[in-house]
């Protein structure tokens, strides 16, 4: 599995306030911890004042991370920009 690094931002105030309540309902129900075949969430760092986000992953490819993140570009009008990352190991072990 690659670990990702994933920056998100909203078009708009009003995008960014439906999706916020979209996904506070989704936290209050649980779903953020479903298991997902080739996908393992590690962290999400929410900044509100300026629409944006940062969400830490690994994921089996960047395919199954556009197939996950699709319903919050198509509904929400968010933008993701999916980056490979090392850990501190792989990036040791490569040098």
């Amino acid at each position: 599995m690659q670990l990702f690094v994933i920056d998100w931002s909203f078009q708009n105030a009003e995008d960014q306030l439906f999706a916020t309540n979209e996904f506070c309902k989704y936290l209050k129900e649980g779903k953020i911890h479903q298991v997902i075949d080739g996908f393992e969430l590690k962290f999400i760092a929410h900044t509100p004042q300026n629409g944006t986000g940062v969400i830490i992953c690994e994921a089996q490819n960047m395919s199954l991370l556009f197939k996950i993140f699709k319903i919050w570009r198509e509904n929400f009008c968010v933008s993701f920009n999916f980056r490979p990352a090392l850990t501190n190991e792989q990036l040791l072990s490569s040098h």
